[in-house]
């Protein structure tokens, strides 16, 4: 991984929002699910922007 995709998934986790955070730890199944399908965007978004990139 390049140092700019690495400081761009950090600036990512930096920013997750709380409720991100707290349902991704969560033992409800459905919170957690919906948390994860929230940071697979993120995340697919950030590499899409990255391919993109020189």
């Amino acid at each position: 991984m390049s140092h700019s995709n690495d400081a761009k998934l950090r600036d990512l986790l930096r920013r997750l929002p709380d409720w991100m955070r707290k349902d991704l730890a969560s033992s409800d199944v459905t919170r957690r699910e919906r948390a994860e399908d929230a940071l697979h965007v993120m995340l697919l978004s950030l590499l899409e922007r990255g391919a993109d990139s020189p």
